[in-house]
């Protein structure tokens, strides 16, 4: 069957530049693919390192450096090996997560974000003066940061959420993580931001929900024990305060968002 498929080329000339296009797409789009699935983890650290090794194997060869590419090419066996070693956790990951992954959203789309719930417990959260942080995902899965919390994969409620954060629960203390449908984790701990230009009066909370949308693409929703206000954060960048009458719109926004740039604050909003 396949080899009917490629004697077509022959068949029809106009035909083969139109397959090496498609061939050239589907394989970039699975290297993109996979490249979602390992980033932000160590994989992709010691990827690059191994693809850098290979680039300088390369140029020793090219400039006749014979002792640097003799050097390389015996280590370069144990270094596969070494790696496969090291990923085991994360090649496992990667062909669970490929199994349960949608290659053609725009066919199958994803089930949507239940923002309301979200909306309600920051809402509400806010009046109290209830300190939160809740991160909903897009593409990017922070697997190490869910897999050393307390792992929950419960339905959204805003009961559930505001239940999470009262002051008296022993998950209050760290961040939510959202998928979908879904809370997977409480209590999850996050990286902090180190840029300068945050507000002092910023608590953890906030620099916590600021590392992590540097690091990643998901949309970050804090609100302020100390003043009610409510914080959207995302890719780096953070809209202070935002009015409750807009969160819903801002989170839509964000999560639609393609271009890695959430919309400003309009004026007279810090």
């Amino acid at each position: 069957m396949l080899s009917d498929v490629w004697k077509m080329e022959s068949i029809f000339p106009a035909v083969a530049p139109f397959t090496k296009v498609v061939d050239i797409l589907l394989v970039a789009y699975v290297f993109y693919r996979i490249y979602i699935l390992l980033s932000r983890t160590r994989a992709i650290q010691l990827l690059i390192g191994f693809a850098l090794i290979i680039a300088v194997d390369i140029l020793s060869r090219k400039f006749n450096l014979e002792t640097l590419s003799w050097i390389i090419t015996n280590v370069s066996t144990y270094l596969v090996f070494g790696i496969i070693v090291l990923l085991q956790p994360e090649l496992r990951r990667l062909i669970s997560d490929i199994g349960k992954m949608q290659l053609f959203q725009w066919v199958n789309p994803p089930k949507a974000y239940y923002i309301d719930e979200i909306v309600i417990a920051a809402q509400n959260m806010a009046h109290d003066r209830v300190g939160s942080l809740m991160c909903i995902l897009k593409e990017i899965k922070p697997q190490q940061i869910i897999d050393s919390a307390v792992r929950l994969d419960a339905n959204i409620t805003h009961e559930l959420l505001e239940t999470i954060f009262f002051k008296d629960s022993p998950l209050h203390d760290g961040a939510v993580i959202i998928e979908s449908n879904r809370i997977l984790a409480a209590s999850c701990y996050l990286p902090l931001s180190g840029a300068r230009d945050l507000k002092k009066t910023m608590g953890a909370r906030h620099r916590a929900g600021m590392g992590f949308s540097e690091e990643s693409d998901a949309v970050i929703i804090v609100t302020s024990e100390e003043t009610g206000k409510i914080s959207v954060m995302y890719n780096g960048r953070m809209i202070s305060p935002v009015k409750t009458k807009d969160l819903r719109s801002t989170i839509q926004e964000c999560i639609a968002d393609r271009s890695g740039r959430p919309k400003p604050p309009e004026e007279g909003e810090e």
